[in-house]
């Protein structure tokens, strides 16, 4: 018995050890495979989805970063618009192509008054001489051959084109104080009447004569000759008038010249907006077959396919020209 339980555990390990080395079978293989690949396929499309998201995520926030920068400079700007312009409202801002472009002038707009030098008279200017406030930084400061204007209190030139002849730095005690301030007397080539307090600046000859154009060429935004901002699919400007001066717009306009009636004390504003688009984005697909940005008069462009493949920004905004106000610039 012993002999034969001993030959039957024999084989039984004999048998164990076939299995073992026999392994798994093609069937098995093939399954596991399979498995693996259903694994792997789910891994990768949940990753995929995953950084398809977050370039779009990242395409688009950076889009409304560069356009909130280029809409800031774009306000700036409007606000500037018609500051020591002599010429009224009709020159001063003005829209062609059915609101798509825009074109101000002052002595200086935006980046460019950097190099428009500006102060105030600190006292009365007295026939050919005229004191101003002397600035630390001596670039910023009047300097002999600079044509000089000077302003009113609704920032309109009183007097244009006065050429400076000589310069001499001096200090100025406040009469009321007696506090030391640094200042220069100029000298111009003709006689004026000023009182202290109003503005004196040289204007920047590009912005004053020729204006500066904002205008779409190829989705890019420009702002005069220089690139401000890609990825543009549209841009609209438009006057608006409130015409009972009751703080509500009551129409709005592509066309120059709005007609104001000063017994109203009507005001104006200029409405603005700005499409930005991103790159075509794999994965995205624009629902619409149009955009529309401006209802009066309307303004719509329709979407092919590489736009609709395109997530976009509509930025609006509504700016009041301070130095443009009837009354004021008119």
């Amino acid at each position: 018995m012993r002999i034969l339980k001993s030959f039957r555990i024999a084989g039984e390990i004999a048998r164990r050890r076939h299995r073992l080395a026999h392994g798994m079978t093609l069937v098995e293989l093939m399954v596991s495979l399979v498995i693996l690949m259903i694994v792997l396929g789910a891994v990768y499309s949940i990753l995929n989805l995953q950084q398809t998201k977050a370039v779009q995520v990242t395409r688009t926030t950076v889009l409304q970063t560069d356009a909130q920068v280029a809409f800031t400079l774009l306000k700036w700007d409007m606000l500037l618009a018609g500051l020591g312009y002599p010429y009224g409202l009709q020159d001063a801002l003005q829209l062609s192509n059915n609101g798509g472009d825009i074109t101000l002038r002052a002595v200086g707009l935006g980046f460019e008054m950097n190099r428009t030098q500006w102060s105030y008279l600190i006292e009365n200017a007295s026939g050919t001489s005229v004191s101003i406030r002397r600035w630390d930084d001596n670039p910023a400061n009047f300097q002999a051959g600079d044509t000089l204007i000077v302003m009113n209190e609704v920032r309109r030139p009183i007097y244009e084109d006065l050429i400076i002849t000589s310069v001499d730095t001096f200090t100025y005690y406040d009469p009321i104080w007696n506090n030391p301030i640094p200042a220069i007397r100029l000298i111009v080539n003709d006689a004026i009447t000023a009182r202290a307090g109003l503005m004196v600046f040289r204007r920047n000859a590009d912005t004053y004569y020729n204006g500066l154009t904002y205008t779409l060429a190829n989705d890019t935004l420009m702002r005069g000759n220089e690139a401000l901002l890609t990825n543009v699919e549209a841009i609209q400007f438009r006057y608006g008038i409130d015409t009972d001066n009751d703080g509500i717009i009551d129409n709005w306009s592509d066309a120059n010249n709005p007609l104001f009636n000063p017994n109203y004390g009507q005001k104006w504003a200029v409405r603005f907006t700005v499409v930005v688009a991103s790159d075509p984005m794999a994965g995205y697909q624009a629902i619409e077959d149009s955009i529309t940005i401006e209802n009066d008069p309307p303004y719509t462009y329709d979407l092919d396919f590489n736009r609709k493949r395109r997530k976009r920004a509509v930025l609006s905004s509504i700016i009041y020209p301070q130095n443009l106000q009837p009354g004021e610039g008119l």
